[in-house]
């Protein structure tokens, strides 16, 4: 209530990292979403407030990741929060899971924008929630590995509205939070969606005598106008930014004349070659093609998979070992008869 710790004799110095550790400021920026939570407070606050929740949640699901894999390897994470029962957000979300989880909050922040666009005055939209509700939507999207490049048709068009609010609102890259860095994440993700939809494309040309035709032609076609675009602008905002501060470092399409392979089985667009974030949030995007909720969830996923696997496995060997015990013991009867004989003579 005070507001945040400035320098003085016990808080922090004036430094801006010094100024976020502080343990004072933290509580402005973890923990429960009051004002989301307040049902007197404005939509358009409420809305932005369940945001930054669901992304405090991810930021968290990316830490604990990383800390598992650590921990794995033997190695000692500094200030890993999940000896103490994660963090104050985590706690939150764990003690409400049906409405603080990533995916609910995030459709609550929709409900919250749209009603605040229906009653409220402004003539101006407020373009940059929007675009975090769009990005938000998009990375909590499971997916359809059946689809064209495993993104699904919402999602493909969650991606893309997001490059057009950022394309005709490019300011919102210099707004304080974490827009930049989703906008960057976006870009990632059609990286990935490109290069799923070339590798099918190259896997059906040998069968069909058709190409660059019909939805799929026309779909990539839109995706890439849309990626350039949105590389040469996130780019160019890199460059401004101090190097802690740059996320993403896109890598151009293998196209044209200069590139570096002519292979046909090359990625599109070769991701090892991403300079990557800092930010252990960001770097899932690139590794895994999703965000650390969807990451998480796939992972657990996979364990339930391979533990059901592992059950029927053992399932099978004993019922081979009782059908191999009843062979044995399917005598006729004159063999039990000098069975029965000989333990009768002993």
């Amino acid at each position: 209530p005070g507001g945040c710790g400035t320098g003085n004799a016990t808080g922090p110095g004036s430094h801006s990292a010094d100024i976020a550790g502080y343990d004072t400021n933290k509580n402005w920026i973890q923990g429960a979403p009051s004002i989301f939570l307040d049902n007197e407070a404005p939509a358009i606050n409420r809305s932005l407030d369940a945001l930054a929740c669901a992304v405090r949640s991810c930021c968290d699901q990316a830490n604990l990741q990383v800390e598992e894999m650590a921990r794995q390897v033997g190695m000692d994470m500094p200030g890993s929060n999940s000896c103490a029962g994660g963090t104050a957000t985590a706690q939150a979300v764990m003690a409400n899971e049906n409405e603080l989880c990533s995916r609910n909050i995030v459709q609550s922040a929709q409900s919250l924008l749209n009603q605040h666009a229906g009653t409220s005055t402004e003539k101006t939209e407020k373009h940059g929630v929007r675009l975090m509700v769009l990005s938000m939507e998009a990375f909590l999207d499971g997916g359809d590995e059946d689809n064209t490049g495993g993104f699904t048709d919402k999602q493909v068009k969650n991606l893309l509205k997001v490059c057009e609010i950022i394309l005709k609102n490019p300011h919102l890259l210099h707004a304080p939070g974490p827009l930049y860095h989703m906008v960057s994440n976006v870009a990632i993700l059609l990286c990935h969606l490109l290069n799923g939809m070339h590798a099918n494309c190259s896997a059906s040309a040998g069968s069909s005598s058709e190409s660059g035709g019909g939805v799929e032609g026309v779909l990539f076609d839109e995706v890439m106008d849309s990626f350039m675009a949105v590389r040469k602008l996130l780019n160019l905002h890199r460059k401004c930014l101090p190097v802690r501060l740059r996320c993403h470092g896109i890598p151009k399409p293998n196209v044209g004349p200069f590139r570096k392979t002519m292979s046909p089985e090359a990625p599109f667009v070769d991701l090892g070659e991403t300079l990557m974030c800092a930010s252990r949030g960001c770097q899932g995007f690139v590794l895994m093609g999703c965000s650390p909720c969807v990451a998480a969830e796939r992972a657990v996923s996979a364990a339930k998979a391979h533990a059901r696997e592992g059950d029927n496995v053992d399932e099978d060997e004993f019922q081979r070992e009782l059908g191999d015990l009843g062979d044995d013991f399917n005598l006729d009867d004159d063999t039990l008869f000098n069975i029965l004989s000989r333990i009768v003579q002993n």
